[in-house]
């Protein structure tokens, strides 16, 4: 019986520790993977919107999730665009992709947030 407690002591502990924002994240990925990308971007948009506008404070492992999110936002933005028939909305969704694909590499330059943002800047100028 000890056992079992400490179990599950052990997990609650381990689960209760993340933080809201690491779990939005995590229920974005999964809703985006499943396909269910409106509920894939309310997650995204609840981690953005779990941090300050200025990040000074923020720690870099909370700064790198921060861009993740905007990457991943900017890929279903970029998506919904891409698929859109209508040009004012396609153009909506690539402007908002643009911006999103650009937040996500001032956060963090990294490579792939580049390759997103040329992507996106790529198919507005088409």
């Amino acid at each position: 019986m000890k056992k079992i407690i400490f179990i599950f002591a052990t997990l609650l502990i381990f689960f209760g520790c993340r933080d809201r924002a690491e779990l939005s994240m995590e229920r974005g990925e999964y809703f985006y993977n499943i396909g269910k990308l409106e509920d894939a971007v309310l997650e995204y948009k609840k981690v953005i919107n779990s941090f300050p506008n200025d990040i000074s404070n923020v720690d870099f492992d909370n700064i790198q999730m921060l861009a993740n999110a905007h990457h991943n936002l900017a890929v279903i933005l970029f998506k919904r665009g891409y698929e859109s028939s209508d040009e004012t909305e396609k153009s909506l969704y690539l402007y908002a992709a643009k911006s999103e694909a650009i937040t996500a590499f001032e956060l963090v330059p990294k490579d792939t947030y580049k390759e997103t943002w040329d992507k996106i800047q790529k198919s507005i100028k088409e």
